[in-house]
């Protein structure tokens, strides 16, 4: 129903000139002086407010929620780009940014509603290098779920009334982007990811961690088996500049993410996991670049969304300024990424296992005993690995996980399916152990892999998927399909192949192999 209503916006909008010169829409939050937060309805009505006053957006639906509510998806481009070809005919970068996938945390939202609007005026020099795509109401559900703060979110000043963490089958959207399971996450991946490829991607959200003496923190890619250019940029260089800018330009305080174990004592400020199931980890396995914003939840909601918004001009501006270095940086990582499956480069050691590491000393401000001190700790700030496993030249699936492939399939992976049997010598791990987890995680029962691997020649039948690491995603399928890493295998992916169902417990065969090279016999590309 909503898409004819938009098709009438654009005729009105081409029939009548001065339909643009009409007021712009405030956001709820604007309304209420920072009383409310936007309901998923009111969100649409304000992209719809938006198109019909001619800003620079074509809004349309990403995909529908788990409870059948629509997941807004804007276009924001100057001339009108409506396609990825388009949008790479321009020769413009493309910048996604994602608000609310936890649903309490709303000002991202709000930041993002009032940045389109600007994008209708003094912010429009900001898409003659840029085509920015916007969710911002990632989890509509979530969003909806409104209920006092002091349930929803105990931690956090305002609004009065605020949605839950969780989507609408209760997932937390921001583990899901390996196994992805709901249909939020199923839909970025279709629509975004793999459709419109961004050069960077920003997740905002806000932190009701330790307490501490910044408006905002921010989190480059943590996991070190992405390709190292893209994420180096952003850590190194982007947020470091990104934070005096902050500071000069706004007089706003901003730093990496962090919590310390104990405050009244505290040893070091230590960042978040590196895994792939959080947002902008998996963009870096990916090799694009991706920012975490968490603002501070005790500031007041008017604050928290001002330094929100500011922090997404500031990036745009940013981005767009260095438009050409992302680009070659992105374009080496795909090449150098391709070139080390095919074994054209030399094949790194991945992690399957990481340890917290420092960039050294700093001055770090907390929060304790309703003061804000400035102590000297390390800064653990990124990871490297504590354990590694060779790339290799890919894996081979079982026939019957047919699944497995679809998902992979989903992720943008290309995937191979033999037409004939192929005997060659490949790794298996043997004297497989299966360590359960005894407490339930996002509905399952997360799975630890450890055994032996054993070089043996097999034959693998024909019907089974072979997935090469020598294409552009090939960090990804590592972190995918690597048995004892974090990826599918930790969700229970392969477990009901034989031998692996829940209660088995040792001296099993992995039913996913390593390849030391690629087979040449008869395969299907899938499509």
């Amino acid at each position: 129903m909503r898409l004819p209503f938009r098709a009438v916006l654009a005729a009105l909008a081409a029939a009548a000139p001065g339909l643009a010169a009409q007021a712009l829409p405030q956001t709820t939050a604007e309304r209420t002086d920072y009383a409310a937060t936007s309901t998923n309805a009111e969100v649409g009505a304000f992209l719809d407010s938006l198109e019909l006053a001619g800003a620079p957006v074509r809004v349309s639906e990403m995909g529908t929620s788990a409870l059948g509510q629509p997941i807004y998806f804007v276009i924001a481009s100057d001339p009108t780009v409506t396609s990825p070809g388009e949008a790479a005919a321009s020769g413009k970068l493309v910048v996604y940014l994602q608000a609310n996938i936890h649903g309490g945390e709303v000002e991202g939202k709000e930041a993002v509603l009032a940045l389109l609007r600007e994008l209708a005026g003094a912010r429009r020099e900001l898409l003659r290098t840029l085509v920015i795509l916007v969710a911002p109401d990632y989890n509509p559900d979530g969003n909806d779920a409104l209920g006092p703060q002091a349930v929803n979110r105990s931690e956090q000043s305002g609004p009065a009334l605020i949605g839950q963490r969780a989507d609408g089958k209760n997932l937390d959207l921001n583990r899901d982007y390996f196994k992805a399971e709901a249909p939020e996450t199923r839909a970025s991946l279709a629509r975004v990811y793999t459709t419109w490829d961004p050069a960077l991607m920003v997740d905002l959200h806000t932190t009701d961690g330790t307490l501490h003496g910044y408006q905002l923190t921010y989190a480059p890619p943590l996991d070190p088996n992405g390709p190292a250019g893209p994420s180096t940029f952003v850590r190194d260089r982007m947020l470091p500049a990104l934070r005096k800018t902050l500071q000069d330009k706004y007089h706003e305080s901003i730093f990496d993410y962090g919590n310390v174990e104990t405050p009244q004592a505290p040893q070091s400020w230590d960042t978040y996991a590196p895994l792939g199931w959080y947002g902008t980890n998996y963009v870096g396995l990916r090799g694009r670049m991706a920012i975490l914003s968490e603002a501070y939840s005790h500031a007041d909601f008017k604050t928290r969304v001002q330094v929100t918004h500011d922090f997404l001009v500031e990036i745009l501006e940013y981005t767009g300024r260095h438009g050409d270095e992302i680009r070659r940086l992105e374009r080496a990582a795909d090449r150098q990424t391709a070139l080390e499956g095919a074994s054209s480069a030399p094949r790194p050691s991945l992690a399957v296992a990481y340890r917290l590491a420092s960039r050294g000393v700093e001055a770090v401000r907390l929060e304790v005993m309703q003061q804000v001190r400035t102590y000297r700790l390390p800064v653990r700030d990124r990871f490297v690995d504590s354990l590694t496993r060779p790339l290799p030249a890919g894996y081979f699936l079982p026939a019957a996980d047919s699944d497995g492939a679809a998902l992979l399939r989903l992720h943008g992976i290309q995937v191979q399916r033999l037409a004939r049997e192929w005997t060659d010598t490949v790794e298996v791990l043997t004297g497989t152990e299966l360590n359960w987890a005894t407490r339930e995680f996002q509905g399952h029962h997360l799975l630890e892999v450890t055994g032996t691997w054993a070089r043996t020649p097999r034959s693998v039948p024909a019907g089974c998927y072979f997935v090469s690491t020598a294409q552009p995603l090939g960090r990804l399928v590592f972190a995918l399909l690597e048995p004892e890493g974090f990826g599918l295998a930790r969700w229970g992916a392969f477990s009901r192949a034989p031998g692996m169902q829940l209660g088995a417990s040792a001296g099993r065969e992995f039913p996913v192999w390593r390849a030391e090279r690629a087979p040449r016999a008869p395969s299907r590309v899938l499509p």
